[in-house]
């Protein structure tokens, strides 16, 4: 009995040794495995890529290679397919607890259907969640249910993981009024990092929320940072593979001459991300080195994962299945690269349903509202729901010809120009789509001065400028009317406003079963001078 109690202390004893070795000497390997974006994409898409049954078993296959490992999301787990319409993030908590996700970060989709949705989803989940910039302190349903970091175990190691949330948030989601989103997001990773390097922490990864534009600008100022991991604008980088639009990982330098290494992975769950970094003793990345993994159609489903699946899409079959009565013979062309940035047949239709729909004379959609397009055939409930994912209500209300143009402004402001032509990659949601105006945008200008002409159709089914000082009756979503994506002119000046309408998706329906079968084809409502739209890919 002595001998086996000597045993077990010489055993914890050089257990506890090797792990001091480990945190204090070095080098130590780790393989950072990172999703983002992926917008409840569970099912493998059109041709046959992607899905979380094809992660999961590319994730255990990682996970049986490598000794040192962490599985990481940054954010937008919510909206976008008919699952998380059915199930408003349970679907998610099930997935990701099963996959055995590590940390994850805040996206603004998760604000998407309000603070008691988001804290059931919370409340689910088997791993910490960070936002380091978003304090929830003085709200009674989310209170403390995320940190600003969180040190994760690693083979001996601690490792400090630091959460953004885009700061636009509140325009472009739903969270409750008492949560504070913070946008100065340098100072706020540099003092997270600061009280994890207090801490002891010298190996830090950054969960960031907040888009490629921002993020390249604050990377070289991050200190005591090693990776950022990113997200929201749903971009790829990649060495391999075309639809990349740069190399994978990308390397900063910090003002203290160590390295910052950036990734991002796409979105819908096409792809998972895999950083193998090593560390020497500091906590400096000696090397990097990965890419991204296309989930592949030749990939095994993951078993476990796979009955999941089957069993939650059980009513999501039934859903995308319903007749909704119409027809369509062209190709209503919902894709964010076009409605994003140019009058697309898709948004037309939305636009003009919602005119029908209430009698407005005026009719604004944000293209980021426009989630898929719907194939030429007879047109079923899911597919309707896959356009409209969000639920919103139908807005009315009056205003003034100079703040339609104002609103006008507003979708145009995000519009990039390279080479002389607008960009497509990144295009903002709040592009405008609209119905009963038509209107031309110069890019060239600045913000603010882009729209250059303005004409109301009217009842004689005729153009004529907008008046600057005549009311106009106009229709919205109720996300907008009350400020969504930047639309502050809708919420400060909308005259006897009422956003109390139908559900969006069920206006849709009900105008594609009307005019069935739908021929619709763009006509000519958005026009550019001095730039054209880059071309599609």
């Amino acid at each position: 009995m002595l001998r086996r109690v000597i045993f077990g202390l010489l055993l914890v004893l050089l257990l506890t040794a090797s792990a001091v070795a480990a945190q204090d000497g070095g080098p130590f390997a780790l393989t950072i495995m990172h999703t983002n974006d992926t917008h409840a994409g569970h099912e493998p898409q059109s041709n046959g890529n992607g899905g979380v049954a094809r992660q999961a078993a590319v994730v255990k296959q990682i996970r049986a290679e490598v000794e040192n490992s962490l599985l990481l999301d940054a954010g937008d787990r919510f909206t976008g397919s008919l699952f998380h319409t059915q199930y408003l993030g349970q679907d998610q908590v099930q997935i990701m607890n099963l996959m055995g996700y590590d940390a994850m970060t805040l996206g603004n989709h998760e604000f998407d259907n309000g603070d008691s949705v988001l804290a059931a989803f919370l409340a689910g989940l088997e791993f910490p969640v960070v936002s380091a910039n978003v304090d929830a302190s003085a709200s009674p349903i989310l209170g403390d249910m995320w940190t600003p970091t969180a040190i994760l175990e690693v083979g001996g190691q601690q490792v400090g993981v630091i959460g953004l949330t885009t700061a636009d948030t509140p325009t472009a989601s739903s969270p409750g009024p008492e949560l504070v989103f913070d946008a100065d997001y340098v100072a706020v990773v540099n003092a997270a990092a600061a009280e994890l390097t207090e801490q002891g922490v010298n190996k830090i990864i950054v969960l960031a929320h907040t888009g490629i534009g921002i993020d390249l600008d604050l990377m070289a100022q991050l200190e005591n940072v090693d990776v950022v991991i990113g997200g929201h604008s749903h971009t790829l980088y990649s060495n391999v593979y075309a639809a990349g639009v740069g190399a994978y990982p990308l390397r900063f330098d910090s003002d203290s001459g160590t390295p910052v290494y950036y990734v991002q992975a796409g979105a819908n769950n096409v792809y998972l991300g895999r950083l193998d970094v090593v560390f020497d003793a500091d906590g400096v990345i000696t090397s990097a080195s990965g890419d991204v993994i296309l989930l592949s159609k030749y990939i095994s489903p993951d078993a476990e994962m796979n009955d999941l699946i089957t069993e939650l899409s059980g009513p999501i079959e039934e859903l995308k299945t319903t007749p909704i009565g119409a027809a369509t013979d062209v190709l209503l062309v919902g894709d964010r690269t076009v409605c994003r940035v140019e009058e697309c047949n898709l948004g037309d239709v939305i636009a003009d349903a919602m005119r029908a729909d209430t009698g407005a004379q005026i009719a604004i959609m944000n293209g980021g509202g426009v989630r898929a397009n719907i194939e030429p055939g007879e047109i079923t409930l899911g597919e309707v729901l896959l356009v409209h994912p969000f639920g919103n209500l139908i807005s009315t209300f009056e205003l003034k010809g100079a703040d339609v143009v104002a609103a006008l402004e507003n979708g145009v402001s995000g519009l990039t120009l390279v080479d002389g032509k607008v960009q497509r990659e990144g295009a903002g949601g709040r592009f405008p789509q609209v119905s009963g105006l038509r209107f031309t945008i110069d890019p060239t200008q600045a913000p603010g001065s882009r729209i250059v002409s303005v004409e109301v159709l009217g009842e004689d089914g005729e153009y004529a400028p907008i008046d600057p000082e005549a009311v106009y009756s106009v229709v919205t979503n109720n996300f907008m009317r009350t400020g969504g994506d930047g639309y502050t002119m809708l919420a400060e000046n909308a005259i006897n406003p009422y956003d109390f309408g139908r559900v969006d998706y069920e206006v849709l329906a009900a105008y594609l079963a009307a005019n069935s079968p739908i021929s619709a084809e763009t006509e000519g409502r958005i026009n550019y001078v001095n730039a054209e739209v880059a071309p599609l890919q």
